[in-house]
């Protein structure tokens, strides 16, 4: 029975329960908090579902599946289905729902819809396709649903394109600002700039630093990081038309491989030879984020491109 729960008819089984459980959610005190269900299925059988606040105020859906009603139960290959993309970050010692989930070897998520908060949006997606997790949506009609649910919760966070709040994009830190989630803002170790975000949960956890602008020291260490990539990766193209004929070493050229031999496995070393390499679409993003990268310290666009 294995992958019954991609039968059409079972997913939208799972979808609807997963949306009835999240119209019981009731917001904390002072607050209007998201509305999520989620239904964990293996082998096309309901292993448990939730809501969130269900077992205890404020406690996430994914948290209560994964860790109360399912713990100890193996899950790998199990699908989740959840109205909300999972979350990416929590206060310490607390785990991300997307860790978890990533932690417990789920093979699928499937989402209702992303997180309205344009600062969070589409992370806990992205994170779980990094980390090998297939994604895919809710069906058209049960998105509607999910967003009429959450209206309210929306309404705090209105799409605005692809603007930055001034706090994001000024320096140096004036008194009293606060980020665009009007909480103080300030300075991590990092030296990134960041507005330190209160625990939904919690009002005596510390509060965690949501980025609003990467040092120049971190902008700098990451393009240096995606040049050696890049880099790593024209050197693995020579060695293959070496190695297949299509170029043959000119005079002189032997000491410059030789070299060359020597800095890849310095990077390779650095990485991870297996976290070296990239298909087509992965090439297109490392590049992208490279020529992003050499823009900002300074580049044209003409010039950054040249990655």
């Amino acid at each position: 029975m294995q992958d019954n729960e991609k039968n059409t008819a079972d997913q939208s089984e799972f979808m609807q329960l997963a949306i009835e459980l999240a119209s019981k959610c009731v917001s904390e005190s002072g607050k209007v908090s998201p509305k999520v269900g989620a239904v964990v299925v293996k082998d096309g059988v309901i292993l448990a579902a939730a809501y969130r606040g269900e077992l205890k105020t404020g406690e996430h859906a994914e948290y209560t599946l994964l860790e109360r009603k399912l713990k100890g139960v193996d899950l790998e290959g199990a699908t989740i289905y959840s109205t909300l993309e999972p979350c990416t970050h929590r206060n310490h010692p607390k785990i991300s729902c997307t860790d978890r989930v990533i932690d417990r070897k789920l093979k699928r998520v499937v989402i209702g819809t992303l997180d309205p908060n344009q600062t969070i949006r589409g992370l806990g997606e992205l994170r779980l396709q990094d980390a090998g997790v297939e994604i895919t949506r809710f069906e058209p009609e049960l998105v509607l649903q999910i967003r009429e649910l959450n209206r309210e919760f929306a309404a705090l966070h209105p799409v605005r394109g692809i603007q930055r709040d001034a706090a994001q994009v000024i320096e140096p830190l004036r008194p009293g600002e606060v980020g665009p989630n009007g909480h103080t803002i300030g300075f991590n170790d990092e030296g990134d700039k960041v507005e330190w975000i209160p625990s939904e949960d919690d009002e005596s956890d510390e509060p965690w630093p949501m980025i609003l602008r990467r040092s120049d020291a971190s902008i700098l260490r990451e393009y240096n990081d995606l040049w050696d990539k890049v880099w790593w990766n024209r050197h693995q193209n020579w060695l293959y038309r070496l190695a297949d004929g299509q170029e043959t070493l000119r005079p002189g050229q032997e000491e410059i491989l030789a070299t060359a031999k020597k800095a890849a496995l310095r990077i390779e070393t650095k990485f991870g030879r297996n976290n070296l390499g990239w298909d087509d679409f992965e090439w297109g993003l490392l590049s992208g984020r490279m020529s992003a990268l050499s823009w900002v310290l300074g580049s044209e666009w003409e010039e950054s491109l040249d990655t």
